[in-house]
């Protein structure tokens, strides 16, 4: 038998501290609790809530997505500990804003892992009037570099999960290309700096300043790392010592960047399977996910929700 668990990951053991939103979703807030987000900026709090927002319990992590920072990446994390900035790779798995497991009733591989934000009620639409940033979240004790805070960030920490947000502009700077392959050849796409992020030819009906930039519809779906294991187990150098960072399958330059080099951003077909996670088997997987929003009109989006499917053997 298989599930798939929606948690709260916010212990640094990795287990998770809600075990399931099940009846439940997230809501984005304002400062508090409750309180609107301005449109066009991004959420401060992050609360178990129900579908309209207005009932609201535990708080989670709260991951912030930094506008009109170069390079993209940058964040604010509030949750365990005190605030601060960092890059994506910089954030631990337990700050991250949601915890998705997949149980089976025996030990099984998971690929094909892909994350959509749609309407409710076709995974293929796009949510209605807010926008998301995503991004996957690999990082258990990190390697540090010091360079990584070159660019502003005040972690040297780095992960290996995503660099930059999904829905937000790639730097053409530090991308070689502005796609993910996984390791069953499926291509996920997301945008330049200077270019239509997402694509999706539904939001063009919008209008609003900025509402191509967002994960949803067609346009960018999110890859999520095979078989993490539970608790990501899987996707630790000390249980699997080949396997290579998320991000070095789309950044060029890691030298300056991260301070090493592990790959050049065009991979070849060995090093892509070594970049799509782990490869052996277990009852439980778990993804870490960062999630941020902004609403493009006034009032509270209940046409918004995420999907994940998955392929297990």
């Amino acid at each position: 038998m298989a599930e798939i668990r929606f948690q709260i990951l916010a212990q640094n053991d990795g287990e998770a501290a809600l075990d399931t939103l099940s009846g439940s979703g997230l809501a984005f807030y304002g400062a508090t609790a409750g309180s609107s987000v301005q449109i066009g900026a991004y959420q401060d709090s992050t609360y178990v809530a129900n579908d309209d927002g207005s009932e609201y319990k535990d708080q989670t992590n709260n991951i912030k997505y930094v506008a009109d920072t170069y390079p993209s990446g940058r964040c604010v994390v509030d949750g365990i500990g005190a605030s601060f900035n960092v890059g994506l790779s910089g954030v631990k798995t337990c700050q991250s804003t949601l915890g998705i497991e997949f149980g089976h009733s025996t030990p099984v591989k998971t690929q094909n892992v892909q994350l959509r934000i749609y309407d409710r009620t076709n995974p293929n639409y796009p949510a209605s009037g807010v926008n998301t940033k995503v991004a996957e979240v690999i990082n258990h004790d990190g390697a540090t570099y010091a360079t990584q805070g070159t660019y502003g960030n005040s972690s040297n920490v780095v992960g290996s999960g995503d660099c930059f947000w999904w829905g937000e502009a790639w730097p053409s700077e530090f991308v070689t290309k502005n796609y993910f392959t996984n390791s069953s050849g499926e291509i996920f796409y997301n945008g330049l700096f200077g270019s239509n992020v997402n694509g999706d030819s539904r939001l063009s009906a919008i209008g609003a300043p900025g509402s191509y930039a967002t994960v949803g519809g067609t346009g960018v779906v999110v890859p999520l790392s095979n078989s993490p294991g539970s608790g990501q187990k899987l996707l630790q150098a000390s249980q699997t010592p080949n396997i290579w960072p998320k991000w070095t399958q789309y950044v060029n330059d890691q030298s300056g960047l991260f301070g090493f080099t592990v790959g050049d951003g065009s991979l070849n077909s060995t090093n892509i399977q070594r970049s799509a996670g782990g490869t052996g088997v277990d009852t439980h997987h778990t993804w870490a996910i960062a999630l941020s929003a902004s609403p493009l009109s006034i009032g509270s989006k209940e046409s918004y929700g995420l999907y994940l499917s998955l392929e297990y053997l």
